[in-house]
């Protein structure tokens, strides 16, 4: 009981902070979390929600903000949203990228499953559970596996239909927010990129290749992430370039998130 009020406490908190301050933004962690609901099997919904003492999707959806707000008192779990790359990488490579010391997002997703599928104390699931949402849907935001110089685009200033964001910034929410309109039940737009005869295989990728799909977004064009001077101005044209990776980025999040729990839930009794 002491844990689910002490989770509730911290959910307050999520849903009250600023939405600027999230990956992908509140809203767009509520989106990965119902695509995986929609995706997990009757039998994987019911064993979730026994081991986060929740009833519902919704109370599922808003657990996969606890990780950030978590983050606010816990500032050694900060490099666990991300994985930071030298400026003009094209790879990512783990051995550069991801100091065990501080870790990453494709470390911690790795490491949050393993705890979940273990016969760890339930409360360590949970726990477990919620990282890992949070995380899939992070390493999936393509500027959360961004150059390390500007902070993942957090220093670089942007115009987004006449208001001041960060480049991240805009990624993590105004993008998401303006391409749903603020309907986060609305089905989301998925379109397999991979060839027909290899339709699953992205499904069950490693978290290091979603973070090498993420940078290739990154460096793509019409991210305009790339040679990026700072104070360039954005609008419908650059929505309509990039509305359709955003809402593919999260529900590909969404897919693969539910393949990893159906994964653990076998190992819950």
């Amino acid at each position: 009981m002491k844990r689910l009020t002490a989770l509730l406490s911290v959910l307050a908190f999520a849903a009250a902070a600023p939405a600027s301050a999230f990956a992908w933004g509140d809203l767009g962690h509520r989106m990965v979390c119902n695509k995986t609901w929609d995706d997990l099997t009757e039998d994987a919904r019911a064993k979730v929600l026994d081991i986060l003492d929740f009833k519902t999707q919704e109370e599922f959806a808003d657990s996969c903000n606890w990780a950030d707000a978590y983050r606010e008192s816990h500032r050694e779990t900060g490099p666990w949203h991300y994985i930071s790359v030298p400026k003009g990488a094209t790879e990512v490579i783990m051995e550069r990228d991801c100091p065990v010391a501080t870790s990453c997002a494709v470390r911690e997703i790795e490491r949050q499953f393993q705890i979940l599928k273990s016969t760890v104390p339930k409360a360590e699931r949970a726990q477990a559970l919620m990282f890992l949402a949070h995380f899939v849907g992070d390493l999936h935001q393509p500027l959360h596996t961004g150059f390390a110089e500007d902070r993942r685009g957090t220093m670089l200033k942007a115009t987004f239909f006449g208001e001041e964001w960060s480049m991240h910034g805009v990624w993590d929410y105004a993008l998401v927010e303006y391409a749903h309109r603020g309907d986060e039940k609305a089905p989301v737009r998925f379109r397999p990129v991979m060839p027909s005869d290899h339709t699953f295989d992205w499904v069950d990728a490693p978290p290091l290749t979603w973070a090498n799909e993420s940078l290739t977004i990154l460096r793509s064009p019409a991210t305009g992430y790339v040679g990026n001077p700072g104070g360039l101005e954005f609008g419908e044209i650059y929505v309509n370039q990039n509305r359709p990776i955003v809402l593919d980025q999260i529900a590909k999040a969404g897919v693969r998130l539910a393949r990893l729990l159906e994964q653990a839930m076998k190992q819950y009794p």
